[in-house]
């Protein structure tokens, strides 16, 4: 009997450290793969930021992301400044994987842009399933929905202004357009902000959705940001 007890308190015990060492490891490779797409992504960022600014500045909040800042060229661009958030995903907790199957966890982009003019009228772009999010903006906020004669646009994209009229003149614009669709699969909102006067950017962040949402950001820069009211 003592055998057999002794027999199952080892097991026991070997099994806790089997549990153990599968944290730490899984909390050591979620640390490393964290930190090396932090080390991308700013880089990225830098990169694709410098031709449109004099300075863009980094702080890493570990081992959930990072802010940027972005400081425009003197006399050369529609904005202020940009400042940008990226948070990664929970990689180092082993519940994170099968609760990420659930939840549809990613990496987030967030940017807001600071415009040097007011943008004329407020706009929420928003995907066509987030519903959630839909009927949030429709309660707090007087916005009218509108179609814009696009089919692939609709198709995609809830568009909510408070003035339509004028929302779907600025955003005829094939630029803005284009950026829309590029990085639709990606977009999780975009708020063009009238009284704080910025664009404010959410997606979802991957190797491949980087550019197309900084593109999307630098085209609503040029278009709204000479759109003063």
């Amino acid at each position: 009997m003592f055998r057999f007890r002794d027999t199952a308190m080892i097991n026991e015990v070997q099994a806790i450290s089997l549990i153990a060492a599968a944290f730490i490891m899984v909390y050591f490779l979620g640390s490393v793969r964290n930190k090396k797409l932090m080390q991308k992504y700013s880089r990225a960022i830098k990169e694709y930021m410098m031709p449109h600014s004099d300075k863009v500045g980094f702080r890493v909040f570990k081992p959930s992301g990072f802010r940027a800042l972005c400081q425009p060229k003197t006399g050369k661009a529609k904005f202020n400044k940009i400042e940008i958030a990226v948070s990664m995903m929970d990689r180092e907790n082993v519940l994170h994987y099968p609760l990420a199957m659930m939840t549809k966890d990613h990496d987030r982009f967030v940017c807001w842009s600071f415009l040097e003019n007011v943008v004329p009228t407020e706009i929420e772009i928003l995907p066509k399933s987030d519903k959630k999010l839909f009927i949030k903006l429709t309660s707090q906020k007087l916005l009218e929905e509108l179609k814009m004669d696009d089919k692939e646009f609709d198709d995609r994209f809830v568009l909510l202004a408070a003035d339509a009229k004028l929302a779907r003149k600025i955003l005829s614009n094939p630029k803005i357009q284009r950026g829309l669709i590029n990085s639709g699969e990606f977009l999780k909102r975009l708020s063009i902000d009238r009284r704080e006067s910025w664009v404010h950017l959410t997606g979802r962040l991957t190797d491949e959705s980087l550019k197309p949402l900084l593109d999307l950001v630098i085209c609503c820069n040029e278009v709204f940001g000479s759109q003063g009211a």
